[in-house]
């Protein structure tokens, strides 16, 4: 059996069609909108084309409710197009945390950007979707894409054409023991792979505060 599950969602190929023809989602109510932003990167046999749009966040109540742990709900949709030889891809979104980290104010998807610590390094996060323990100066990274396929759990969407898209929808994370400001980004990579090169291409959603 192979199946995959957006967290929240059904990522059938309906939906992935549908997130790659433009769609639109509902995002939760009192969210803040975020710019869009995209990325295309050349490669010797083709390219790659990175879009993160719709995405919106609200911050919601911690259920410690404490001055130390924040949550917030996350939406967004991501589209993939590649061109030449480059057929298809593997697809990880999530979102980098940080507690008083200065992740910069660019939104043109990472180029040129300087951050206080280098984010690809950033410590995955152990609970997913759940509270991450944050301490001052400190970041992790959760993902947003939950996967089953063929019985084996990933973070990753793979698709095999020349597009192909996912949505994610109120999705919930929170930061515990941040005594101070804590603030998000999306992060989505897009691992590709051809006859002459196998690697990542990384867009960076624009940075928010989640208190």
């Amino acid at each position: 059996m192979n199946k995959r599950v957006v967290r929240g969602l059904t990522a059938s190929a309906a939906l992935v069609g549908a997130v790659a023809a433009g769609a639109t989602l509902a995002a939760p109510a009192n969210a803040v909108a975020l710019p869009s932003v995209s990325k295309t990167k050349s490669l010797p046999e083709g390219s790659v084309s990175i879009k993160l749009y719709g995405e919106s966040a609200r911050i919601s109540r911690a259920v410690t409710s404490t001055p130390l742990s924040r949550e917030v709900l996350v939406s967004g949709k991501v589209r993939v197009t590649t061109t030449g030889g480059v057929k298809g891809g593997s697809v990880n979104a999530g979102y980098i945390v940080g507690c008083q980290v200065n992740f910069g104010a660019s939104a043109n998807g990472g180029v040129g950007e300087t951050y206080t610590f280098e984010s690809e390094k950033a410590a995955p996060s152990a609970n997913a979707g759940g509270a991450i323990e944050l301490s001052p100066g400190k970041a992790a990274y959760t993902p947003v894409i939950h996967s089953v396929v063929d019985d084996y759990e990933t973070n990753a969407f793979t698709f095999k054409n020349a597009q192909g898209g996912v949505a994610y929808s109120n999705e919930r994370f929170g930061v515990d023991g941040c005594a101070g400001y804590a603030q998000a980004r999306a992060k989505v990579t897009v691992r590709v792979s051809t006859d002459t090169y196998v690697g990542n291409v990384t867009l960076y959603g624009k940075p928010f505060s989640i208190g």
